[in-house]
């Protein structure tokens, strides 16, 4: 069976269900989506998605995209850019410490079918003039991703957990 896939990006008046009612059409369809990037402001919506699906279900899933009222779609074709399935990657998230980070990050990943081989996490207090004081969070990850996933954009995906929040690739 072949696969198609694209990446959709859209902007315009939305809710979470109708991102809801999308993956939902994307999944009945065979599909998944292998990256996305959705972010609301008040009632407004801007994303960017890559879909992957199995070709005789493609013009299926575009449709309920560009069918959707209130919103602008464009739809790029694109390769399904893979890599080999035992590659592991390693990389160095680092971010000030807050509560609820590593869960933060565990979800991210677990929702990416991402697998977690090992995650080494360390806190480091910073004292700062006046008396106060911050933490400092790094975590060194080795991941296995799935081959149509691009580290960079998993990258990506966990530098916009917080705005302070950077990721280094290690190899």
């Amino acid at each position: 069976m072949s696969s198609s896939t694209f990446i959709v990006n859209f902007v315009g008046q939305a809710t979470p269900a109708t991102i809801k009612n999308l993956a939902s059409v994307t999944h009945e369809n065979g599909g998944k989506w292998l990256v996305s990037k959705v972010n609301f402001i008040e009632d407004n919506v801007a994303a960017v998605i890559k879909v992957e699906l199995p070709s005789e279900n493609e013009q299926t899933v575009k449709d309920a995209f560009n069918n959707q009222q209130g919103l602008l779609v464009q739809i790029s074709d694109t390769d399904p850019h893979r890599h080999d399935q035992e590659t592991v990657f390693q990389l160095r998230l680092d971010a000030n410490d807050r509560a609820g980070i590593v869960n933060e990050i565990t979800q991210f990943l677990d929702g990416q079918d991402i697998r977690i081989l090992d995650m080494d996490c360390h806190r480091v207090f910073i004292a700062g003039g006046g008396g106060i004081g911050s933490s400092l969070f790094t975590a060194n990850m080795a991941l296995k991703i799935p081959s149509a996933m691009q580290i960079e954009d998993v990258a990506s995906e966990l530098e916009a957990l917080s705005e302070d929040t950077r990721v280094i690739l290690e190899s």
